[in-house]
Parts: structure tokens; sequence; C-alpha cells
């Protein structure tokens, strides 16, 4: 095998669209034509053609000797077919009565076109809507049973034929070769014979066309670029208004730029992705291509139209051969387990855990999107990096949910606060996916989580049409913990058990929305101090019914002494606590031993020892060991405290543990009472009780150690 040159063409970048598709179009017409050893890659943002040629060689064959591709739309009414002395019938025309050899195939394919039967009858009807429309779709099938070489893979990469034997129109070629009034395949001739005289045997270049040729591969200056239209692949080059200095700028469009990028658009074929299972928008039966979604791009509205989707264009940085990148692109789907990627989120979370063909190092993301009225312009929505993120699998628990959720906010029905919540949720899952050894962005997916409960929590449940946060694996855990007091704290606030009915109206069982829950819902999620009293004072009286006389706070995982010491000398951003707090109420702590609870030897102020003895946890007192029960729980006590009456609660606290034999390390205490009665919303393990022990004054009774939390 000879040496092959690689030739950077710094005229075909990953952007715009138009550019990119020109660099597949040079591509594969070298590989088809000249080269068929020629092998392409990515490089600091320019394609690289390895071949046989040199880059002289390269400009001679597409100056000399490039054929090329027949594309026609014979089922449109500008594509020259159907009509007769228009400037679309003559520019198919002069193709068609050529003898320029190079042109050969293209008219070979021409009498293909004008061999279907119901051609005749669609120029016949095309003054007609009715019955053009009528008719359309079966011409359309007629031509997908005659045509054969690369007329049909044209046709395949501008119409889906689904298996139900319906037509849709693939995003990337407008609608069948054609946007609005600009018919594609015309354009493609019209920008051809501005480049060469197709009136001559060897079809010779114009005097300007290898200038621009030069410009259109390695983007040298040129002059001679037109006012030529050129659809949605450039909208840098489109011209119209704001586009210059003025109040309207004219295109800026380069002949080989539309010829190029349409000869690479043939690649996208949508036939053999049919194994995408598309469900509602056509548009996902092409490669890599998606529902569209305004997630991971701050200048799109959730609500803008954008009927015909996003794609997803795949970058690779090792050679690969023409027969590579088109089974690639042939296969064009992305797996997400056992799922088919339809969302762009999905798309992100797919490349994130490697569900994508392998040798691709990165996606292009475009959306069609309207923009400049009703024009519809590809546009660059970011690039994703094709790299193994860990921890991605746990995102599998919200797979309904996202959905359900999205759904919802893009109904027309949908409130500013719920289409708010669903794209910071999915804008957070995005991100993740992006990177996921950040536990900070799987904080923001829990924040956004709790934002959506926020939001469940204040609408019926029979007008809540996504639910609530799904169960989580304990795995959150790991992938969110920051290492933060607030974290840790919010982790054990959230463990114990039964929380979550306090802030949504959940059924019996805890797992699903219930028009009697509300009996239950007591706090707001607004306020952590608030929603701690709240919660304790509601378990306070749930408690009262019990003979015990005991607190119910048990928990799976316990909050230790320094943090507690830390939250009561007010340096926590308690809406933080709150905020992770409401989300982690979703995790199943079966395996809890995934973050450590530090117990922590500095315990906190002596007026937290007071109180804490005085609404002692069940699960302190049935330890035979110690604290027998002997200190019943007083709310009274907790409801002076919560209110402000940090005196009164104090005096309450010590004459109460007076009674019971102990004597408490104070009489009196001061700081923020509500302070300190949220801080009693923290669970605390039986080894932490051990330290607050240590609080408690000795009393003697004939010379002997007496206190009745050691016996």
């Amino acid at each position: 095998m000879s040496m092959l040159n690689d030739i950077p063409l710094s005229g075909c970048s990953p952007t715009p669209l138009a550019s990119y598709l020109k660099a597949l179009g040079v591509f594969r017409l070298i590989s088809e034509q000249a080269d068929s050893s020629a092998r392409g890659y990515w490089k600091n943002e320019a394609f690289v053609l390895s071949t046989k040629l040199t880059k002289e060689e390269l400009a001679e064959f597409f100056l000399t000797r490039y054929a090329p591709t027949p594309v026609v739309d014979p089922w449109n009414r500008g594509s020259g077919f159907l009509s007769s002395g228009d400037k679309a019938a003559k520019n198919l025309a002069s193709f068609e009565y050529s003898k320029a050899a190079r042109l050969k195939p293209f008219r070979d394919s021409i009498v293909q076109v004008r061999a279907v039967p119901l051609l005749a009858k669609m120029r016949k009807v095309v003054n007609s809507k009715k019955e053009f429309d009528k008719t359309k779709p079966d011409f359309i099938k007629q031509c997908r049973l005659i045509w054969r070489g690369s007329l049909l893979e044209w046709l395949d990469a501008a119409v889906i034929i689904g298996s139900d034997v319906s037509l849709a129109w693939p995003s990337l070629l407008g609608t069948g070769g054609n946007d609005g009034r600009l018919d594609f395949t015309d354009n493609f001739r019209q920008r051809y014979l501005d480049l060469f005289d197709v009136s001559k045997p060897d079809a010779p270049p114009a005097e300007n066309t290898a200038p621009l040729l030069e410009h259109a591969l390695h983007g040298n200056a040129v002059t001679g670029t037109g006012n030529h239209s050129i659809g949605q692949y450039m909208p840098g080059a489109a011209g119209g208004a704001n586009s210059s200095n003025g109040f309207d700028g004219r295109g800026n469009v380069n002949p080989w730029d539309f010829i190029l990028f349409m000869e690479g658009s043939v690649l996208f074929a949508a036939a053999a992705s049919r194994r995408l299972g598309a469900t509602g928008v056509s548009s996902s039966s092409a490669p890599f291509a998606i529902r569209a979604n305004s997630i991971g791009n701050a200048s799109v509205s959730m609500k803008e139209k954008s009927a015909r989707g996003e794609q997803w264009f795949p970058l690779w940085d090792r050679p690969a051969a023409l027969r590579e990148i088109r089974a690639l692109l042939s296969e064009g789907r992305a797996q997400l387990g056992p799922m088919t990627v339809r969302e762009p989120v999905d798309m992100a979370r797919a490349i994130a855990r490697l569900g994508v063909a392998r040798g691709i190092s990165a996606f292009e993301r475009y959306g069609y999107i309207e923009r400049n009225g009703q024009s519809t312009f590809a546009v660059p929505l970011g690039r994703w990096k094709v790299v193994s993120q860990p921890n991605q699998s746990l995102l599998s628990d919200l797979d309904t949910y996202l959905r359900r959720i999205s759904r919802e906010a893009a109904g027309k029905r949908a409130t500013a606060s719920l289409t708010t919540a669903a794209r910071r949720l999915n804008d957070s899952v995005f991100a993740v996916a992006a990177d996921g050894t950040s536990p900070f962005r799987w904080q923001d997916v829990l924040l956004a989580l709790s934002g959506a409960d926020a939001l469940a929590a204040t609408l019926p449940p029979s007008k809540n049409g996504f639910g609530i946060v799904p169960k989580l694996h304990s795995g959150w855990l790991v992938s969110a913990n920051d290492g933060s007091v607030e974290f840790r704290l919010a982790v054990a606030f959230a463990s114990q058990r039964g929380i979550r009915r306090y802030f949504l109206p959940l059924n019996k069982f805890g797992n699903q929305l219930d028009e009697k829950g509300d009996v239950n819902v007591v706090c707001s999620g607004r306020d952590f101090v608030a929603d701690a009293i709240a919660f304790l004072d509601r378990r306070l009286i749930d408690s009262a019914k019990d003979t015990s006389r005991t607190l119910m706070q048990f928990a799976d995982v316990f909050a230790s002494l320094s943090d507690i010491s830390s939250f009561l000398q007010g340096a926590l951003d308690t809406g933080r606590i709150m905020s992770l707090a409401r989300a982690l109420m979703a995790i199943d702590y079966k395996d809890s031993s995934l973050i450590a609870s530090p117990i922590g030897s500095e315990p906190p102020e002596d007026a937290f020892t007071l109180f804490r003895f005085c609404l002692a946890p069940r699960h302190w007192q049935n330890d035979p060991r110690h604290l027998q029960k002997d200190i019943p729980v007083r709310a009274d006590i907790f409801r002076r405290l919560s209110s402000g009456d940090l005196s009164s609660a104090s005096r309450l606290a010590a004459s109460h543990l007076r009674a019971h034999g102990f004597i408490p390390p104070l009489s009196i205490a001061a700081g923020d009472s509500r302070l300190l009665a949220a801080a009693l919303a923290f669970p605390l393990s039986s080894a932490s009780r051990d330290i607050l022990l240590r609080s408690f004054i000795s009393v003697s009774d004939n010379n002997q150690p007496k206190n009745k939390l050691h016996q």
C-alpha cells in the first residue's frame, strides 16, 4: 500500500452544518471516484483527508473529473421535472442534454426518473394541490422500487418510507429535498452551472472555479462568492435582517460549499436506521436524530417550535475508511441500556455510558430551530465528548420520571413553574452526563428534584401529571457527597422513617400521592428551621398517643455532634440543607453504610444537651445499658423553646431533669431558641448520647456516685 498524504481541510470544520457535511462530501467523492484507499478523521477543528493524492491532485480531481451525484426530487414542484419553461426546467435540461462525460451518471439517473410510471400523472395534477398530495406518496414508492445505485442512496437520505409504507422527511434535507420555496436539488444544479460549462464535452471550469475551490477546501481568501440561497445549513451566510452592518444583508455563499455539503448529505441515508423504531416525530428515523428539546441550551425556550427535532453528528479522531463511516451512519443509533435514545438528555447519557458506536470521539449537536420568522436554521447547540463518566447508571432511577415531567412541561396548559422545574431538572441531568465526577453536579440534580417535589406539594394529586420523585438508589449518597456539613445533616434529617409524608400528601405506604394524605403535611419546604420545628412538633403529637411517652425518631443515618455544633453556631446554609434533604427523602437507605456518620468528639453547647434529654428518642431509652425509661418526653418544653421563650423553656427543662434524678449542666440557657429547637430534629446515635451524658453533674449519696443515667 502506497504512502497516504494527510491533507488538512481547514475550510471543513465541524460547524456550521454545511461545513461538516462538506467534509463528508469531499471524503465520499474522493473515496468513490478517485482513491478507494482514502481515510478521513477530525483533528484541530478541521477534517483531515488521508489519500494517495497530493494537494494539487485533489484540486485537479474536482476541477476536471468530479462527477456530481444525481440529487433529484421529482416529487416536488420546483424540481424541474413537473414543469417546462421555468428556470428549474432549463437547469435540468442543461444536465439532461449535456454531452459532458462526467455528467453521464446524472443523465442516466434522469432516464430512471422519467421511467417512473406515475411521473406523467404528477405533471398533470401539479396545479391541483389535493390531487398532487394524493398522488405524491405513490409516486415516491414507485421511485423506491425502480431507482438503483447512487440515485437510490440519495432517495433514502431525502425520504423515509416506514415499515407501514408511510412517508416522513428527515430534517437534514427539509421536506424531501426542499425547504419551502428553496429546492435543494435545483439549487445544486444552478451552483454547478455557475462553476462549469456543461455545454462542452469536458465541462471545463469557469475562471473563478479554482480559487473558489481553494476557499471551500482550505479557507483561502477569495472574491466571487454570490448572493445564493443556502437554506438552514449555514445561517451566517444566508443574509437577511441584521446579518450585515446595514438593516439587511446579502447572502455570501461559495457555490462549492453548497455542492459539497449536498454531496455529504447523501451519506445520511435513513433506510437502514429505521431500527431506531421511531415513534412520534419522523426525524427519529434518521441517523442520530432525536426529538427537539431546549435542554443544555439557554437560548432555546422549552416551548419553542422545533418540530424538525435535532441531530447529533459524529466526530472521530482516528483515520477511518468510507465504508466504516457509512456503516456507522447507516446504523445511526445510540442505546441507553435496553432503550433506544429519543431525547437529548438520553443521548447525553448514552454518550456518557459509551452506548454509542465505538470510535466516535465526540458529537456535534444541532437543533433545527425556527429563526428569522419561520425560517428553519441548523443551530449548533454544543459539542459532547464521548468519555465514560462514573455512576451514570444512577440516572436510570429517573427514566420514567424525566419523561413524565418533560411531557407535562411541553403541554399547552403547563404553568411557568412546571416549565422551569422541568428545564432545571433536564439541564442538571445533562450536565452530570457531561461530568459525572463532580459531586456538585449530582447535588444540582438533587436540588432540581427537590424543586419538582416542592411543586408537586402545591398541586392537588388529581392535577399532578408527573408524580413525585421516585425511589433513588443509595449510590446517590456517594456521588453527591461533597464532604460538607450541610450534606451530612441533610442526609441525617432525610433518613428518618416516614419523614416524607410530612412534606407531600402520600398514601399510607408513602410511595405515591393521595388526596387523603394532606392531613399529614405540615412542612412547606421553604425554611429549614420552621420545617424542622413543625416536623418535630408533629412527631410529638404522634408520640402523645403512645403510652411509652417517648419520641419516635428512628433513622438510618445519624448526625454527628460536631455537625450539630456547626449548625447551632449559625454558620451553615440552612436553605441548602432543606433543598437537599427534600430530594434525599427519596433515597432507599437499605445500604446507608455508603455514607459515614462521624460521631465527633466535641459536643454542642450545654443548652442543646439540656433540651435533647427532655426529648430523648425512643431508641436511646430502649438501650438496656443506659437511660432507662425515666425521662418522659415533655412536649410543652419544646413548644416554649420553639416559640422563642428560651428562659422559661430552660427552667422547665432543668426542673424536669432534676425531678427524674438528673442534674443538668445549667439551669438557664441563652442563645437562639428556634435554632436550638430545630437542632433537635436531627437524629443522634446512642454513641452520641453517651458523649452527651458526660455533661451531666454526678451527685453522691453516702459518698457513692449516683446517676440514673449510668445505672
